[in-house]
């Protein structure tokens, strides 16, 4: 007996089986499949992404608001003067500026933020005096900061303390 030899097939090389049906691609049936389940996922997200854009506004003013509160306080302590921090515009959502009173010199500036914050039951000015205690006004200030749904407070003690809380100031 002679022993066999084994030709090789005609396409030995193609994909045979399971192999064949992954190296076609997709087809357009489960293409519209994922884009119709990603779009009702886009649907239902989105909303809720706006809500979250505007509570994180309103947290990123209360931030700047209270630091520019802190920084107005120590500038007065350290410079043994009087520092103002005075609303932008008809707001502070307009942006603000921090000035010392006896000379005139800017310290710092805001710019105004986006659309959707507002800030209401503030004075237009609030002065810091040598000790670092608000001189003017004189009873305790609050800033109501809200976007959307979501608001938060910065309240001002005549003492110059700042301290940021959730929801709507009170009187």
């Amino acid at each position: 007996m002679s022993p066999r030899i084994r030709r090789p097939a005609r396409n030995a090389g193609a994909p045979t089986g399971a192999r064949a049906a992954l190296a076609r691609g997709f087809t357009l049936v489960e293409l519209m499949t994922v884009v119709s389940i990603v779009s009702v996922l886009l649907g239902v997200c989105a909303p809720s992404f706006s809500e979250f854009l505007a509570t994180q506004q309103a947290k990123g003013l209360t931030y700047d608001l209270m630091s520019d509160l802190i920084l107005a306080r120590n500038e007065a302590l350290k410079r043994n003067a009087s520092v103002s921090l005075a609303r932008g515009g008809a707001g502070w959502q307009y942006g603000w500026t921090m000035s010392a009173v006896a000379s005139g010199e800017r310290l710092s500036q805001r710019n105004a933020v986006s659309q959707t914050v507002t800030v209401s039951g503030a004075p237009a000015t609030i002065t810091f005096d040598v000790n670092g205690r608000v001189s003017a006004p004189t009873t305790a200030v609050g800033f109501t900061v809200s976007a959307g749904s979501s608001s938060r407070c910065v309240q001002l003690d005549p003492s110059g303390r700042a301290r940021s809380l959730l929801g709507a100031c009170t009187p």
